[in-house]
């Protein structure tokens, strides 16, 4: 099949294509308008030592596997039950643990901490309830011990807008499938249907040129030939 060919079956079907897409898109937008928003979060984490530790832990390499280990740390039960402690939350630890993702800033000292919430306030106070609960936590068990030492260096701010859903982004995609999805049911009607649409393409079928034409007959038609 020709591109020309193909443009043909389509332009045929084109009032099933646009359908289609109208269709997806529309209640792609509507179903992804009404899902719960989720708000996100974010402060950063720096992982650093104390004179007392200089002389063991002087490589900023050594920092950076403490920071990946610490990184699994946060994510953990005894920061998420201090978390509830201190905010006063009415949830419980495995949810605050749920809502947390920590991960380490590769060659760096930092750690990128993210908690998830329907309230983007809630979010902001949780991201940074987690920062001073796993700070406390270092001062309290490694600080005096080890060195270590992991204080917030940025601060979480309340989202102004959330990362999900995104029904226009859906939308968009739901559009392009549904165009695509229109296109393939053309493509399988022109397959089943055999009608014959045009002289071309009755000449192209049976390999023989068109020597006339009987033009329907009509009740008009019937009603002229009979004045004769």
């Amino acid at each position: 099949m020709t591109f020309s060919e193909a443009f043909k079956i389509v332009r045929r079907y084109i009032w099933l294509v646009i359908a289609a897409a109208v269709i997806a898109g529309f209640f792609s937008y509507y179903f992804s308008a009404r899902q719960t928003k989720i708000y996100e979060s974010s402060i950063t984490i720096l992982v650093g030592q104390n004179q007392g530790l200089a002389e063991n832990l002087n490589l900023t390499t050594a920092l950076q596997e403490v920071a990946n280990s610490m990184s699994k740390m946060i994510v953990s039960r005894t920061v998420a039950e201090k978390v509830v402690g201190d905010l006063g939350l009415q949830t419980s630890p495995d949810a605050v643990m749920g809502a947390i993702t920590a991960q380490p800033v590769q060659q760096t000292q930092l750690i990128d901490v993210t908690v998830t919430d329907t309230d983007p306030v809630a979010a902001a106070a949780i991201a940074n309830g987690v920062g001073n609960a796993f700070s406390e936590l270092i001062q309290t068990t490694e600080s005096s011990r080890s060195g270590l030492t992991a204080q917030v260096w940025q601060g979480a701010a309340v989202p102004g807008a959330p990362v999900r859903p995104t029904p226009t982004r859906n939308a968009i995609l739901a559009v392009l499938m549904g165009i695509g999805l229109g296109v393939g049911i053309a493509f399988l009607l022109d397959m089943v249907d055999t009608r014959w649409r045009s002289n071309d393409e009755v000449e192209e079928t049976l390999g023989l040129p068109i020597l006339g034409i009987i033009p329907q007959m009509t009740h008009e038609t019937l009603s002229e030939t009979s004045r004769y």
